[in-house]
């Protein structure tokens, strides 16, 4: 069990996805939030034969034409714009979407922004500045989240989100964005869709017609193929300006050709993402009825999200107990701004895995 003093405890608000310094070796990893059927064997395959047949060519920077774009690039945006069911012109290419925020953070210093809380902690981290919208009372809902991007849009210059959000899991419907898009013209929506595959095919925000083009939308591979260890992301948007601004702020080769050539095929097995979501899915949905059986109306459970939610009291009493049962699990204490007192949890991916977890929660006192 972890020392309970306050001078050498480590928070276990710190355990990100995969970290587990800590940990006995065979723990149970649930903190992440990435798909654990990942990655795709076709995407597998073709980073062998990429290192079989053309290592040569890691040599030399990742360019094999003129850019913008060099070829990897090129058939790496083609295959995200077909996955997208959009036009290739609307997006850049980007290591993940944290490189996006992290750019955005930076070019829209100074402006009128509002960052709908609670919130990924990088994004809070690189938003301080921002104004901070949380929820009205202890816990928050998606008819809360809309309303305050309602009244932030109406409010202020740009607006960040994350939808669905992390680590909440909350989504609020694509058609009401779009709706609270048009009835602020002025304001420019940044949406973190990061986690929009787990909700559904066909949610995403992007190729949205929207008339003053106030809307920009951030995504990557990572999460849904489970390749998140590779950098490879996109932002999405028809504001020309920008699109500008953000593109003089990539790196001249964003990404790499072992993240291109991983990434694309992974974009391109469509069959093996149908498959590897309805699984997940199915899992989630064992999860939080195992959740609401010991935590009952605790557990957040309005969207279709890989992972659940359950607000706590005492997280850190959650977070030892499950250690002692070889299990890791991402906990927030609630004293950091823009976050809420709880546990976040990834479903399990076998009946044994389930069976261990069913065990450690009904042995909770």
């Amino acid at each position: 069990m972890l020392d309970s003093s306050p001078r050498t405890r480590r928070d276990p608000a710190s355990v990100q996805g995969g970290d587990l310094t800590d940990f006995p070796p065979g723990t149970l990893n649930l903190s992440i939030c990435s798909n654990r059927l990942g990655p795709p064997d076709s995407a597998v395959d073709a980073l062998r034969a990429f290192l079989a047949d053309h290592s040569d060519e890691l040599v030399l920077p990742p360019y094999e034409t003129n850019r913008p774009p060099y070829k990897a690039e090129k058939r790496y945006l083609s295959a995200y714009a077909d996955h997208l069911g959009v036009g290739m012109d609307d997006l850049l290419p980007g290591r993940g979407v944290t490189e996006f925020l992290m750019i955005l953070s930076h070019l829209l210093r100074g402006e009128e922004v509002a960052l709908i809380t609670p919130e990924y902690t990088g994004t809070m981290s690189m938003f301080h500045y921002a104004h901070f919208l949380e929820p009205s009372g202890p816990r928050d809902t998606t008819e809360q989240r809309l309303d305050r991007v309602r009244n932030a849009m109406r409010h202020h210059s740009y607006v960040i989100l994350s939808n669905p959000n992390n680590p909440l899991g909350h989504y609020i419907p694509r058609e009401c964005l779009l709706m609270t898009c048009e009835e602020n013209p002025n304001s420019l929506l940044i949406v973190d869709e990061e986690y929009i595959e787990f909700q559904g095919p066909g949610l995403s925000l992007a190729g949205a017609d929207l008339p003053k083009r106030n809307l920009a939308v951030l995504q990557s591979s990572g999460k849904a193929f489970g390749i998140t260890a590779t950098r490879a992301g996109v932002m999405w948007t028809r504001s020309t300006a920008l699109r500008r601004a953000v593109q003089a702020l990539v790196p001249s080769w964003p990404l790499s050709l072992l993240d291109t050539t991983l990434a694309t095929a992974a974009l391109q097995d469509k069959a093996w993402l149908h498959r590897a979501l309805t699984s997940v899915k199915r899992d989630a949905r064992q999860l939080e009825h195992l959740l609401t059986e010991r935590f009952g109306g605790d557990v957040v459970s309005d969207s279709d999200i890989h992972f659940r939610f359950t607000y706590l009291h005492d997280p850190y009493r959650v977070f030892d107990h499950m250690k002692d049962h070889g299990i890791a699990v991402r906990i927030f204490d609630g004293h950091q701004r823009g976050r809420p007192s709880g546990m976040r949890i990834m479903a399990p991916r076998d009946q044994e895995e389930f069976t261990q977890l069913r065990t450690a929660l009904q042995t909770l006192s």
